[in-house]
């Protein structure tokens, strides 16, 4: 069987406005830390408002 240690976290700083926060996660097991890190990254885009073009249509042009 694997022999994984649970990763700990530690909250190491928050700001007073509660915007900012640096947390510790470790030890990760070798490439965990890029996984975790695109995860974070892409929930985190997901979560930023925005607007961004989803359909658009030509008049005279054939479309699916």
């Amino acid at each position: 069987m694997f022999d994984f240690e649970k990763p700990k976290i530690e909250i190491a700083e928050i700001s007073e406005d509660n915007m900012f926060g640096r947390f510790v996660v470790e030890p990760l097991e070798r490439g965990y830390g890029t996984t975790l890190g695109n995860s974070l990254r892409r929930i985190m885009l997901s979560s930023l408002p925005g607007s961004a073009v989803s359909q658009i249509k030509i008049d005279g042009v054939v479309h699916e």
